[in-house]
């Protein structure tokens, strides 16, 4: 069979029509499939959240657990998260881009008191291309971090922030104060939308996140605040971030994800200069995959030697 590419249905149920265990990452294993997979007796998902691309109504009906693997990639989200916030704080991403673009190169080479000054601060360009001056951003230090979402990823991405020697806040309703590190100050989402010099977003979409960090939240943000979503799209306001964007009613955003994948080319993100866009690839890396397998592996023997690993996605197999 073909390699490199999502199954579809068909291909999949004849696949796996056979099969006691399926090890599974994208390919959809739907209701069609399930159906004809009369022999499974065990899901194992190399995802954070299996329902992406399992029916997990159906496997619970049919009695097929759900094996996958929560924060997989957590320490590797976290790292992308703080690379974003350099990226488009301190101007990375767009300072690659002027070069690149020849917007600030020249086939002139200046000469000052004997040094060649080109070499020292690129001051031989314009004034108005004159990038030591054009994108001076913020320090890290002493400057606050909200996190919208204190789970495994919002964890890991404090510990980073903490090391650059900001403040954090954060947001979560589901956890309690005497859980977390004294380090890290728990407040509500509007306090922490209105204080941040940097707010990042790490929530799983469900009801009661879904569209969250509203117009109104949107708009406590400081104007020199800067919003990176490394999350899901489907959390947060994208015409009213737009929308700032365009006034530059914040400093700038940079968004890993997006209403729409991928983004059309008459985008509006597209014409903006005070974003830093990517591919919705914050959780790629190759350590999650490794550590998946593994992970799975083990929690496949447990239950297929009899046992039942504690966490199971399912919820109706949950601490059976």
């Amino acid at each position: 069979m073909e390699l490199g590419r999502i199954l579809t249905e068909d291909e999949l149920a004849d696949a796996i029509e056979d099969c006691d265990v399926v090890l599974i990452e994208f390919d959809p294993l739907t209701k069609k499939v399930l159906e004809r997979a009369k022999k499974l007796k065990v899901i194992a998902s190399v995802r954070g959240g299996a329902h992406a691309n399992v029916d997990v109504d159906e496997a619970s009906h049919r009695g097929i657990p759900i094996f996958n693997v929560p924060g997989r990639n957590q320490d590797t989200v976290a790292d992308f998260t703080i690379g974003m916030i350099l990226a488009l704080s301190r101007g990375i991403a767009k300072g690659n881009l002027l070069i690149k673009n020849r917007e600030i190169t020249d086939d002139k080479t200046y000469v000052e008191n004997g040094f060649c000054v080109t070499d020292v601060n690129w001051v031989g360009s314009t004034p108005e291309k004159f990038a030591y001056l054009q994108y001076k951003g913020p320090t890290l230090a002493g400057k606050t971090l909200g996190l919208v979402g204190f789970g495994a990823i919002g964890r890991e991405t404090a510990k980073r922030a903490l090391a650059f020697g900001m403040k954090v806040l954060a947001y979560d309703p589901f956890v309690k104060e005497s859980a977390i590190s004294s380090d890290v100050k728990l407040v509500e989402l509007s306090e922490l939308m209105a204080s941040s010099d940097f707010i990042s977003i790490h929530l799983p979409v469900n009801k009661g996140t879904l569209g969250i960090v509203s117009a109104e939240m949107l708009s406590k943000m400081k104007k020199t605040a800067y919003l990176i979503n490394t999350a899901r799209a489907a959390v947060m306001n994208y015409d009213k971030l737009i929308e700032m964007l365009q006034k530059n009613e914040i400093a700038g955003a940079a968004l890993d994800v997006y209403p729409v994948e991928p983004l059309p080319n008459n985008h509006a993100l597209l014409e903006l200069d005070n974003v830093v866009l990517t591919p919705h690839i914050g959780g790629c890396s190759m350590d999650p995959y490794t550590r998946s397998y593994d992970k799975l592996f083990t929690e496949l023997k447990l239950y297929l030697e009899g046992g039942m690993p504690k966490k199971v996605y399912n919820p109706e197999f949950v601490n059976q």
